[in-house]
């Protein structure tokens, strides 16, 4: 990730190489207690943040592209904010963020005083913009800006940007989330909003999330030490489209690119047979992100796609940096619509006809628009209580202990025994390369089971044009979900992390799992950070699962499974009760 040099065309500069794996965070302050060790943003509190304006080549994983080979089809030119931060542990050390589209996500607290120095690398004017709170101001190729970001907006989530040329420098990739988080409760409860901010609805939802039939578990700031929970439990998607053409018609006009013209080509642009491949004439775009991640590489990324037991509740901050509409659809649970544009649902007079309603609605399909535009943000709170289509005494989506599921001929409807004792394939072999020979030359007979579990569920666009990138499969483009990783109300006893090629068949010498926790492959334990390793527990609880959250998307678009040695004979015995 070395930006080489700046020269005066496109063809001729050497670019920042990204690949999708880089999602990274900034947590700017330490006051709110559990906040840093969130899977949202693993980091300590900083002290000085540098931001550089340059640009950057990002490799898509897509349907037509060859990252390995440079292939047109998967590369696609932005403009970054490349960002490096001084941790206050350790003065006059400063660490390089993953550099990406969007930027780090900055996390912070109301009343906080942010040091930032802000660069100009490119060739044009540009900025950095946080509504209502902070502005660079205009800032001229090679020109340096020293502020401060005095955090004085209301708790929410905002889009920091460069407000320049709209949308052009924003839909170019200068783009984040910056978090505001209150500094002191709400209520009864800890709400993502201040006392006096929070509606009584919010408030009253927050407050019972734990303790209800509906929601028994843990309030929305607990953690709980044995399953290795985290408190705060937040995540961040924003959306995204890129065209391939446009974006590098953009960067090699040595001028500044009309905005009219800008947003015709991109919306406007007929399509045809080619409109998908980057030799062709159509400037629409072709790439559909969440956080910077498409189709598998989002989906099954635990930074971006919540992965928690049934009484986890979570809170998914949304925000649409781009020029497409989005119809946002959630499967396994609806969730509570608590905050819009940063205006909290909710209110006791019934006078703003703007709230939706007397309180956060629950739904499971929610309109977002274009920055700028209504509806452009919004806050959710997936509950996490079971998925409906789980038959229980009670009636659906009840899970507390006296709500069993109903029975089948496996057992009952919950925990399901059926769907997490399924493997695809079911049996087959393979030949690969022994992990105990260094050089790769001898081979071994290895199985290709796959346990289906953790529970998964999606999250994706109605707006069908999203769902495919560059005219290929369904769905490898703006997909996200929920993943159920277990149930902190029943009892299960505690498995061991299915083997996956250390101990052939040997279950019991792998670790064993947290509590309540599904039975899954060590792959999916290692990377939510559940496998229970005595040198990650060392750390403490709520570092064990941020360290193997943060180790995983370290590892290139989460595709080190694909490098790892293969799996010997043997593994895998779906011995769940």
């Amino acid at each position: 990730m070395m930006n080489q040099g700046r020269r005066e065309t496109m063809k001729r500069r050497d670019f920042i190489k990204i690949t999708a794996g880089g999602v990274a965070a900034a947590a700017v302050a330490g006051n709110v207690p559990g906040v840093l060790n969130t899977p949202a943003w693993a980091a300590s509190p900083i002290s000085q943040l540098n931001i550089t304006i340059t640009d950057a080549l990002k490799e898509f994983h897509c349907f037509n592209g060859l990252p390995d080979q440079q292939d047109p089809n998967s590369t696609c030119y932005f403009w970054v904010y490349q960002m490096s931060v001084e941790f206050v542990a350790n003065p006059g050390v400063f660490v390089d963020l993953p550099v990406n589209v969007p930027g780090p996500t900055i996390m912070a607290t109301a009343g906080d005083q942010i040091p930032v120095t802000i660069t100009n690398a490119l060739t044009q004017d540009h900025s950095f913009f946080i509504p209502g709170i902070f502005t660079s101001g205009i800032i001229p190729p090679g020109g340096v800006v020293n502020r401060t970001i005095n955090v004085r907006g209301l708790p929410g989530t905002y889009l920091y940007h460069d407000n320049r040329n709209a949308p052009v420098n924003r839909v170019m990739g200068l783009h984040g989330a910056f978090v505001v988080m209150p500094a002191a409760p709400s209520g009864a409860r800890w709400t993502p909003y201040a006392a006096g901010q929070a509606t009584p609805q919010v408030q009253r939802l927050f407050d019972d999330l734990g303790t209800t039939g509906f929601w028994p578990g843990l309030a929305w700031e607990e953690a709980r030490a044995d399953t290795l929970t985290a408190p705060f439990r937040q995540y961040v998607w924003i959306t995204h489209q890129a065209s391939q053409k446009l974006f590098a018609e953009v960067g090699s006009n040595p001028g500044v690119f009309p905005a009219a013209d800008f947003v015709r080509a991109f919306r406007r642009d007929a399509f045809s047979r080619d409109s998908f491949s980057f030799a062709g004439t159509s400037r629409i775009p072709q790439h559909f992100s969440i956080t910077g991640q498409q189709g598998h590489f989002c989906h099954n990324n635990p930074i971006i796609t919540p992965m928690a037991r049934v009484g986890e509740p979570v809170v998914v901050r949304v925000m649409n940096a781009g020029l497409m509409t989005q119809s946002m659809h959630l499967h396994a649970n609806h969730f509570y619509l608590i905050s819009v544009d940063r205006i909290v649902q909710g209110d006791p007079s019934g006078a703003d006809p703007s709230l939706q309603g007397a309180g956060p609605i629950w739904i499971d399909t929610m309109t977002l628009n274009p920055f700028g535009e209504k509806a452009s943000s919004y806050d959710m709170v997936v509950p996490f209580m079971r998925p409906p289509d789980v038959p229980n005494t009670r009636g659906i989506g009840r899970g507390g202990s006296p709500d069993q599921g109903l029975p089948t001929a496996r057992g009952l409807t919950w925990p399901p025994k059926e769907e997490l004792d399924t493997f695809i394939p079911e049996g087959g072999t393979a030949q690969g390369q022994d992990p105990a020979d260094p050089t790769g030359q001898t081979l071994i007979t290895v199985p290709l089971m796959q346990r289906e579990s953790p529970l998964c569920y999606p999250m994706h666009d109605h707006s069908e044009p999203t769902q495919s990138t560059q005219g290929g499969n369904y769905n490898t483009a703006l997909i996200s979900g929920a993943y159920f990783i277990g149930d902190l109300n029943i009892g299960l006893p505690r498995f061991n992390v299915d083997d996956l090629f250390t101990n052939p068949g040997g279950n019991p010498g792998m670790p064993l799992l947290p509590p309540h926790t599904f039975p899954m492959d060590e792959d999916f334990a290692m990377m939510l950070g559940l496998d229970q390793d005595p040198q990650i527990l060392a750390y403490g609880i709520n570092e064990a699962r941020v360290n193997g959250i943060m180790e995983a998307s370290k590892q290139s678009d989460l595709e080190s499974q694909r490098d790892r040695p293969p799996f010997p004979p043997g593994f895998n015995d779906p011995a769940f009760p």
